[in-house]
């Protein structure tokens, strides 16, 4: 559920920037606020945003996914947020909590992750190739 909720915020936010008020006025914004290399920065953000919202909310590639968040939001949180203080309208709660929630869901995706369905006999063979007793000369 978690996963669900973060993965549609950061859609829409991603969306809003593809298909809403457009790239190039994402790439300005990012230019007059003094991100450096503003284009990269806002394809980067708007990507991770849409693409990373999309694997969040299907539990793949969960620990990429979540780091790639947690830096964007750690950008925003640098870059636009923090003259605001913690909170709303202009505040960093909601990207703070965006970042850490993306980053803790990256790695304890749950079980309806296709993450977990993936690689569930690696971890099992793991786990027994651990338990298997040792045996000394």
């Amino acid at each position: 559920m978690a996963r669900l909720a973060i993965g549609i915020v950061l859609i829409a936010h991603g969306a809003q920037k593809v298909c809403g008020i457009g790239m190039p006025t994402v790439v300005d914004a990012f230019r007059q606020i003094g991100i450096p290399l503003p284009s990269v920065a806002a394809w980067f953000t708007a990507m991770v945003e849409l693409v990373g919202g999309l694997l969040l909310i299907l539990g793949l590639l969960l620990p990429l996914v979540g780091i790639c968040i947690a830096i964007v939001m750690a950008g925003a949180i640098f870059f636009v947020h923090a003259p605001y203080g913690l909170f709303s309208p202009q505040g960093y709660e909601l990207v703070l909590v965006i970042g850490v929630s993306a980053l803790m869901l990256g790695f304890n995706g749950g079980r309806w992750a296709i993450d977990h369905g993936l690689f569930s006999q690696y971890r099992k063979r793991k786990v027994r190739v651990a338990e298997q007793p040792t045996t000394s000369e």
